[in-house]
């Protein structure tokens, strides 16, 4: 695929799709990054040792934060 075509299908895209597409260009441009790399083992280390949240209580954080911002 080239750059104008993967250009052109990203501009077809929903909102919620070109963010997650931006998600993926971010993490893979820090990818090799060694201070990038720690912070994701760290994160995946706590989330092993049970520190985890369920897309219920993020959903009610994000809802509470949008309320008080606005």
């Amino acid at each position: 695929m080239s750059l104008a075509e993967v250009k052109a299908s990203v501009a077809g895209m929903s909102v919620d799709e070109r963010l997650e597409v931006a998600a993926l260009i971010a993490h893979l441009n820090r990818a090799e990054d060694p201070g990038y790399q720690a912070e994701l083992a760290r994160r995946m280390s706590a989330m092993d040792s049970g520190r985890k949240t369920d897309a219920a209580t993020l959903k009610n954080r994000h809802d509470g934060s949008a309320a008080q911002a606005g």
